[in-house]
């Protein structure tokens, strides 16, 4: 019988039970984890109403590495930025560092104009342009792209959801460590469970093929265990992993001996549940602290992993 995947309360309670010490900082994420976790849903009927969809799926241009989103225009979808904004404006201002930026905030998330902009810029990489949309909004610049994410990757979520995921097929003309719908770095990756056939005791599936999962839009896609998301290398020697000699339920950081980046990653093989993976993310961050003192980089930078 299939394996539900938990949902955020439930992942956070898990890794509270387990690590006592991280209670506070689960505390104060969980509203906005569960809130970010309920949109896609609350934004499918906007969606519908805004006409707005993704292009074709193109197999030439995804072995070329390009994502769904590259290079399209995002006129329509600001409805339902704004419709994102007003659910996780309240929890995100909430948080440690987001306090005092709720009425820029606002004001920035209100001007469709300016809004549409940045999304457009967080999508191509222009995070020099980012910065200056800050300083005019009266926003630092980490809390404005923590926000823009935030609110943004919902929605494209939403987008991905309605799509049939040609990413999933096998093989996979998809062959990057960053996400095919919207070009983002992963925030956590995890090795699949073992699969049994039901109906043939001797049939079943090993496990432990690897996904990465966006950290804007929560696409999962397949990659190769032993070549690095980051700079693309593989082979022997190149993918190494740290972990708990104890009590670390397939918890571990996948890190390059190349470039030194590094990504959390999760083998389900070695757990009886599927936990949210964004809620995973942050709930692993005492593994980013032991890979900041090996030296190790972020393949995705957070809130939770800077120090």
């Amino acid at each position: 019988m299939p394996v539900t995947r938990q949902t955020v309360s439930e992942t956070l309670a898990g890794i509270a039970e387990r690590r006592p010490v991280l209670q506070p900082i689960l505390s104060a994420f969980e509203p906005f984890l569960e809130a970010r976790a309920s949109l896609p849903d609350l934004l499918s009927p906007i969606l519908e109403q805004s006409g707005f969809s993704l292009p074709p799926w193109r197999q030439e241009k995804a072995r070329q590495g390009v994502p769904l989103l590259a290079g399209v225009s995002l006129d329509g979808l600001f409805p339902l930025l704004e419709q994102s904004a007003q659910v996780l404006l309240p929890h995100l201002t909430a948080l440690p560092g987001m306090t005092g930026h709720s009425e820029a905030l606002h004001a920035f998330f209100s001007d469709e104009k300016t809004c549409m902009k940045a999304s457009d810029m967080l999508l191509t990489g222009h995070e020099e342009s980012l910065a200056d949309i800050a300083t005019e909004t009266g926003l630092a610049p980490a809390v404005l792209l923590f926000a823009l994410e935030a609110v943004f990757g919902p929605v494209i979520h939403a987008l991905a959801s309605e799509y049939k995921a040609p990413w999933d097929e096998r093989p996979s003309s998809w062959m990057q460590g960053f996400c095919p719908v919207c070009g983002s770095y992963p925030s956590i990756a995890y090795l699949d469970r073992r699969v049994f056939d039901e109906k043939n005791a001797f049939l079943a599936g090993g496990g432990g093929k690897k996904h990465l999962h966006c950290s804007l839009c929560g696409t999962e896609w397949h990659f190769r265990r032993g070549a690095c998301p980051s700079c693309g290398q593989e082979g022997s020697g190149v993918m190494e992993f740290l972990r708990e000699s104890e009590n670390s339920q397939g918890e571990r950081i996948d890190w390059c001996t190349k470039c030194r980046s590094y990504c959390p990653t999760v083998d389900l093989r070695e757990r009886g549940d599927i936990p949210d993976m964004d809620a995973m993310a942050l709930g692993m961050m005492y593994m980013d602290i032991v890979a900041a003192r090996k030296g190790l980089m972020p393949l995705k930078p957070s809130f939770w992993n800077q120090f």
